[in-house]
């Protein structure tokens, strides 16, 4: 039998450690409580528009938050109240939570901030400005009207930390698992 929480546990663990590995100047991320982390406090360094005139600013507090049920049940990520008002985006709600729209349990956090980071950033590749979709209906119309306009959407344009930029190339290790009939398994560390 599959003890869930050791799993969930461990999945903490390496997410911490992937989490740690893009953490810098960019996207400065502070794990909060004690191990396995479950809250981090992280600060995207990116220019974001945060209303309609446009008005911006260029650093964004969040906090993220895991749930018990991780990571079947998704995590969250919310602006901090010192960092009000939510970038000025459809996919952020106006109570300053990231509609982050598909979630599956198969998603790494670092993944998961990577695309928070996007559209904070304005990146066209991570919006979706449908009425229909859209967290901040308010938002789509400025997003419509502005999406391309030079200096306007995106916000910024700094590429973001990976942690295909961080890993140095290690070639995978191969290991047979014990059973019956062997199976081969790339891990790559």
């Amino acid at each position: 039998m599959i003890d869930q929480r050791a799993l969930r546990q461990r999945r903490l663990i390496n997410e911490y450690d992937e989490l740690m590995r893009i953490n810098g100047n960019i996207i400065r991320i502070e794990p909060l409580g004690s191990s396995p982390y479950e809250k981090y406090r992280i600060t995207f360094n990116v220019r974001t528009i945060i209303s309609a005139a446009p008005a911006y600013r260029n650093k964004t507090v969040c906090t993220l938050t895991i749930p018990p049920g991780y990571p079947t049940d998704r995590p969250k990520i919310a602006i901090d109240a010192s960092s009000m008002p939510p970038p000025w985006h459809p996919n952020w709600y106006g109570g300053g939570t990231w509609c982050e729209g598909t979630w599956t349990k198969e998603e790494s956090l670092v993944n998961y901030i990577y695309r928070c980071a996007k559209t904070i950033q304005f990146s066209t590749d991570f919006t979706d400005a449908r009425n229909d979709a859209a967290a901040n209906k308010d938002a789509v119309d400025f997003w419509n009207k502005n999406s391309g306009k030079a200096a306007v959407i995106p916000s910024d344009t700094q590429r973001l930390p990976t942690l295909e930029d961080v890993m140095p190339e290690i070639p995978p290790k191969i290991t047979i698992n014990n059973q019956t009939k062997p199976k081969i398994s790339f891990i790559k560390k």
